[in-house]
């Protein structure tokens, strides 16, 4: 029992031991007895040894209240030779923060003086980090619950490894800079000032909002992702933008790494406050602010007179080629705009410049607040692009025109598919294929798709070309026999008339059979949609609903629709009546123009 008391004993002793070390041996104790020792050799008189010998470490930190909102900074209490020119140079935490002119100091009389005192402005204020901590951990902000870590120097542990050494280095800083030098400075904020040209150059103000640059509605308001948000999380969004949001319809622009840091800097630096004005302040600016400011980047000066050369100058200048293929650019996103004029009339292209989505509802183009002058300008010299593109037989016209969005191998995977709702047939099912009328495959082709992203080929193919795609599509993807579609009893119109009581009964079929792929609001994004592909149809599409006929969808809806999750539902019970009611609800709430 002895043993047993003594041996406890013994491990108290040694625990309040070690508890008693810990607490009376901080780092930070241990860095400003080295700062002492270290000082007192650089000392040039014995008035300054003596006060140095006489010093003993102690907490040190600046509460800095004149500049922003009141905080608490001990970074010195570890770095405690900051202001010590004796120490430019040295190894850290002991090293003298840098002097430069660039940040506004001087250097007069033998003698430099800082611009930013520490004193005034602390130091979280520039590199983040939590200025109360006294442990390296927790004051660099490595916790991976501290939101602000140390800027371009530290990444968190459960940060993507892909991205934590391209995230580290002193060019971050810039984005710090620029919550107080708003208007941005190209020689000392380089990187900043690059990711501000490239959100215009990307076209990321067409979808985004930022406070005071741009009024985007489509994206998320970014005035304060970098308050929001990491380093780490800002550099995968903008190289993934799935890998955060999985039903993100944001375009993979496919940047290279440093456009994807000057923008990470960029986003960074929107933080929805600047630290050098009041709250009044803030407030003036924001009632201040013009309703049309930021709408589009900074045009050149002078516009050519003639409107198809001013319209040219616009479309360069407002990026379209950041997501559409206009001659020798392409984006990568969207359609090829290269003769748009064969294509779209004007009165088409000038709608949907102004609304893309009254025309595409499921379009993810943004609706831009361009000025009349400028939208017709921009229509002209579109509507001006007449030029057809050189084609030659069948495979070469198929490669040109369709694999943009169909895919090489005609499986509705081209490299723009992922960006289009509804999104391009899948041409290798056979099942689907042999479903139609072939007259009706030439007449899409023609004609285009109303309400898709499907244009009509008419001003660049003639009949028999159409017919040698179609054929072309069937030998190369489809690779089975051409069967007759199934002849089904279908009547030419809707067998239903339109009234509150037939419409009333659609309704009511819908949300018992219709809602869980074509959700409640009928827009094709109902519960199981996430699963399905492709995308159960959005029946508010008008321009497409308008445009086909009531056979057609009577047959949908009765038969299915082959290559897809659409079932018969001739087969659950659903009479030719019940399909005439749900036709006739499904007329009831579209929009005709």
């Amino acid at each position: 029992m002895k043993i047993a008391l003594a041996i406890a004993s013994s491990i108290v002793l040694i625990i309040h031991g070690i508890v008693f070390y810990s607490q009376s041996s901080h780092g930070w104790m241990q860095h400003q007895e080295a700062y002492i020792a270290e000082a007192q050799n650089k000392a040039t008189n014995d008035a300054e040894r003596n006060e140095l010998a006489s010093r003993r470490p102690r907490l040190e930190q600046i509460i800095a209240t004149q500049f922003g909102e009141p905080r608490v900074d001990r970074c010195v209490s570890c770095h405690v030779a900051v202001d010590d020119p004796r120490f430019v140079g040295h190894a850290q935490p002991l090293r003298a923060h840098p002097y430069s002119k660039e940040l506004g100091d001087s250097y007069e009389n033998g003698r430099w003086e800082r611009r930013h005192k520490f004193t005034d402005f602390g130091c979280t204020v520039c590199h983040d980090g939590q200025g109360r901590g006294l442990d390296s951990f927790y004051a660099h902000g490595e916790d991976r619950y501290w939101p602000e870590p140390l800027i371009g120097y530290v990444a968190q542990a459960e940060w993507n490894e892909k991205y934590r050494q391209p995230l580290r280095g002193k060019d971050y800083m810039e984005a710090n800079c620029a919550q107080c030098h708003a208007s941005g400075d190209s020689v000392s904020m380089p990187h900043l000032e690059r990711g501000r040209r490239l959100f215009f150059e990307k076209n990321c103000y067409g979808c985004h909002r930022i406070d005071d640059l741009s009024e985007g509605a489509l994206g998320p308001d970014l005035s304060e992702v970098g308050k929001k948000w990491k380093l780490d999380y800002l550099w995968e969004s903008l190289v993934d933008p799935r890998a955060n949001t999985p039903v993100s319809f944001m375009p993979k622009f496919n940047l290279r790494d440093d456009e994807v840091k000057s923008l990470v800097i960029f986003l960074k630096s929107r933080r929805g406050t600047n630290p050098a004005q009041t709250s009044l302040q803030r407030y003036r600016a924001r009632a201040g602010r013009s309703a049309a400011a930021g709408q589009a980047p900074v045009l050149q000066a002078d516009l050519p007179e003639d409107p198809v050369a001013r319209g040219e100058v616009l479309v360069r200048d407002r990026a379209c080629a950041a997501c559409h293929k206009l001659g020798n650019q392409d984006g990568g996103i969207a359609p090829d705009l290269s003769f748009e004029g064969l294509m779209k009339d004007t009165q088409w292209i000038s709608d949907h410049f102004r609304d893309p989505r009254r025309l595409v509802p499921d379009s993810i183009m943004p609706s831009f607040r361009f000025s009349e002058p400028e939208f017709d300008a921009m229509t002209l010299y579109l509507t001006s692009l007449r030029t057809p593109p050189a084609l030659g037989d069948s495979a070469e016209i198929y490669r040109t025109l369709c694999a943009r969005c169909h895919g090489a191998n005609g499986d509705g995977t081209g490299p723009v598919a992922l960006y289009l709702d509804p999104a391009p047939r899948d041409l290798t099912k056979a099942g689907f294929m042999n479903s139609k009328d072939p007259a009706r495959f030439v007449r899409s082709i023609l004609d285009g798709v109303p309400g898709t992203a499907m244009p009509g080929w008419k001003g660049v193919l003639g009949q028999e070309q159409a017919q040698a795609v179609l054929d072309y599509v069937w030998s190369s993807f489809v690779r089975e026999p051409r069967r007759d579609a199934k002849k089904r009893s279908v009547p030419e119109t809707n067998p239903v008339v339109s009234t509150a009581e037939s419409i009333a009964r659609g309704k009511q079929i819908f949300v018992q059979r219709c809602t869980g792929c074509h959700g409640l609001k009928a827009d094709g994004k109902g519960p199981n949609s996430i699963d399905i592909l492709p995308r159960p149809r959005n029946l508010r599409n008008g321009p497409f609903i308008n445009a086909t006929d009531d056979r057609r969808l009577l047959e949908s809806i009765l038969y299915g629709v082959q290559g897809t999750a659409m079932p018969p539902w001739i087969d659950y019970g659903l009479t030719a009546n019940d399909a005439g009611d749900l036709l006739n609800f499904i007329r009831s709430f579209q929009t005709r123009r």
